[in-house]
C-alpha cells in the first residue's frame, strides 16, 4: 500500500499595478517515509515592482513601455525514493538447490536490508532575481535572470562498508548540490501589413557544484 496527500494555499496581492506579491504554502505527505518523517512543508513566494508605472517614469514611457524588478523563492519536495526503503526487507524464497543429505528442495533468502537512521524529503530550493524591460510599446522585450538552485538532503548511498557485511548500504539524505546560473532573452514582435513577425534569442550559462557527499 502507498499513499500521498497534499494541502496548499495561495495569497495574491496587487497594489496599483506597481507592487505585486504572492505567497504559497504546501504541506505534503508520503508513505515512502517513516511516520515521524512523513510530512514536509514547502513555502514559496514572489515580489515584483513595476517601476515603469511610477510618475517619475512618465517622460521615458514612450521608449521604455514596461519595467519590472522581481525576486522569487520557492521550495518543493521529492519523495521518489522507492517503496519500503525505511523497512528491513528479506527477499528471495525461490527454490535454489537440493539438500544432498535429505534430497529436499531448499529455498534461499537474501540478508535483511539495512535501513537508514533517517529518511525524509529531498528539498529543492530556488532563488531567482530578474529584470524585465519592454521597449516601443513592448515591440522589443528584454529579460534577465540570475538564479540559484539548491538541493538539500539529497538522496545518496551511505558510507561504504566492508563486503563481509553481506548486504548493501542504504540510501539516505546525505548530499547537497548547488547550481548557479543566468539567462538573457530578447524577444521582438511586430506586424508588417498582414504579416506577423516574431524573433527570439537567448543566452545562458550555469555551473553546478556538489557541496556535500558523505562517501569519500
Amino acid at each position: 500500500h502507498s499513499a500521498t496527500a497534499g494541502y496548499f494555499g495561495r495569497i495574491n496581492y496587487d497594489y496599483d499595478e506597481k507592487w505585486l506579491f504572492e505567497l504559497n504554502g504546501r504541506l505534503d505527505g508520503s508513505s515512502n517515509f517513516p511516520s515521524n518523517q512523513r510530512w514536509g512543508f514547502f513555502p514559496s513566494g514572489s515580489f515584483g515592482y513595476r517601476f515603469s508605472q511610477e510618475e517619475y517614469f512618465e517622460p521615458l514611457r514612450e521608449v521604455v513601455s514596461n519595467g519590472k524588478l522581481r525576486v522569487s523563492y520557492g521550495s518543493i519536495g521529492n519523495d521518489n525514493v522507492g517503496a519500503d526503503k525505511f523497512r528491513s526487507i528479506i527477499t528471495g524464497g525461490t527454490i535454489s538447490y537440493i539438500d544432498p543429505a535429505t534430497g529436499n528442495l531448499m529455498s534461499a533468502y537474501d540478508m535483511p536490508t539495512i535501513v537508514p537512521n533517517s529518511l525524509t524529503w529531498e528539498r529543492i530550493e530556488n532563488l531567482d532575481l530578474g529584470l524585465d524591460l519592454g521597449f516601443l510599446n513592448n515591440t522589443l522585450t528584454v529579460g534577465f535572470d540570475w538564479y540559484q538552485r539548491y538541493t538539500r538532503d539529497m538522496l545518496a548511498p551511505s558510507e561504504s562498508r566492508p563486503s563481509m557485511l553481506g548486504v548493501g548500504v542504504p540510501t539516505t539524505n546525505v548530499g547537497s548540490l548547488r547550481t548557479r546560473g543566468w539567462e538573457l532573452s530578447l524577444d521582438y514582435k511586430n506586424k508588417f501589413g498582414d504579416v506577423d513577425f516574431y524573433a527570439n534569442a537567448s543566452l545562458s550559462d550555469y555551473s553546478a557544484e556538489v557541496m556535500k557527499w558523505k562517501n569519500d
